[in-house]
């Protein structure tokens, strides 16, 4: 353990099932360890991270934000479930009276991972799958957005990196669900990934006013850090780039992109890093953006019904436009999918033929007519 850890865990501690290892990581309010089930559950893996919080120490006031802060993150696993997002496995308890520092703390186990962007970014800058990261954690973004929550802390530290080289979001204590356009989240943040409008925002009794929008800002900034290796906005320091993100938003200084940043992504990350939050691209659309940047497969979307499909392309349309599909009726007729089916079968009493009878349906300045192939077979019954 080369750094202070905000929750010290000895080696061999043992929580529940789950024996600590080693340590991973920490951050202001918790520490991060790796650990090893012992128990029998097969539902379980073998190695998990087990995220500590102190919940059960600390002054009132302190202990009020960090239980606040576990349950936004410990709702979020609860009801939420995708792909980009890491998993929670359970939720337990420190009982012990003889580590005060340790008694009444939460534990999240987590899904393990093998590490993050920020220690990626700090061993190769500008990694050679940096676009393909990037859009999977757009994908991760947009599956929060269409949930309806905001991440409201999305920086390198918080996105990990799988054994299989997939992208997890992680880290959702300052989350929160949206009421409409808007959240509510602590009024903690880091500046580089934050939005003008948050810089100096006001706070309420809730907290602080957010939009998904504050997302999409910090994707933004992401993405410029990811694939040139500075942050957007100048300055040396955090506070340098505050300031000169204030400036911006009050239009004194424009954004100026580094030269390094390739052509398709400087629109991309442009339209991520308006003056407002009005001007800001979506996170659907801002996917469907990064996705073809990237090259990748579009995700696949559900199928419209049958009668809407559209047929692309090739000798299926003309100049490549779509159309809707066609579908053959008896005569020689078409008609457009999905439209009513204007033919009626029925037997003819005398005979027991199975009949058809075409029913046009009628257009002024025309005659009803019916097509040659029925004309012959009402003919043909008619004659007995």
């Amino acid at each position: 353990m080369t750094e202070p850890y905000a929750v010290p865990v000895p080696t061999g501690y043992r929580v529940g099932d789950w024996e600590v290892r080693a340590p991973l990581a920490t951050g202001a309010f918790g520490s991060v360890y790796e650990a090893h089930h012992t128990g029998t559950d097969d539902r379980l893996p073998r190695t998990a991270a087990l995220k500590f919080l102190p919940t059960g120490t600390n002054t009132p006031r302190r202990l009020a934000h960090l239980r606040d802060l576990v349950e936004r993150e410990v709702e979020l696993y609860r009801r939420l479930s995708h792909p980009r997002l890491i998993r929670l496995y359970e939720t337990l308890t420190v009982d012990d009276p003889g580590r005060p520092g340790l008694d009444g703390a939460t534990v999240l186990v987590l899904e393990k991972a093998e590490g993050s962007l920020a220690a990626l970014l700090s061993r190769s800058p500008r990694p050679a799958d940096g676009p393909r990261l990037l859009a999977q954690i757009c994908e991760g973004l947009h599956q929060l957005h269409e949930a309806g929550w905001v991440h409201g802390d999305l920086k390198p530290a918080n996105v990990l990196l799988m054994r299989d080289g997939s992208v997890r979001l992680a880290d959702f204590n300052m989350a929160a669900e949206l009421e409409g356009t808007h959240a509510y989240t602590p009024a903690f943040s880091t500046p580089d990934y934050t939005p003008p409008e948050l810089l100096w925002s006001e706070i309420g009794e809730r907290g602080r006013r957010i939009r998904p929008s504050a997302d999409v800002w910090a994707f933004g900034v992401l993405a410029h850090l990811v694939l040139t290796h500075a942050f957007p906005l100048p300055g040396g320091t955090p506070t340098a780039r505050r300031d000169a993100a204030a400036a911006y938003a009050r239009g004194t200084d424009e954004l100026r992109l580094s030269p390094r940043l390739p052509d398709p992504w400087r629109d991309i990350v442009r339209d991520c890093l308006t003056r407002t939050h009005e001007g800001r691209v979506t996170a659907g659309a801002l996917l469907r953006r990064v996705e073809a940047a990237v090259g990748t497969t579009p995700r696949p979307r559900r199928r419209p019904p049958a009668g809407d499909r559209v047929r692309r392309g090739g000798r299926h349309g003309r100049g490549g436009r779509p159309r809707l599909g066609r579908q053959r009726l008896g005569g020689g007729r078409r008609r457009r999918a999905g439209r009513p089916d204007h033919r009626e079968c029925h037997r003819d009493g005398r005979t027991g033929r199975r009949a058809r009878r075409l029913r046009t349906p009628y257009r002024p300045g025309r005659p009803r007519r019916l097509p040659a192939a029925d004309r012959r077979d009402r003919e043909r019954l008619q004659a007995g």
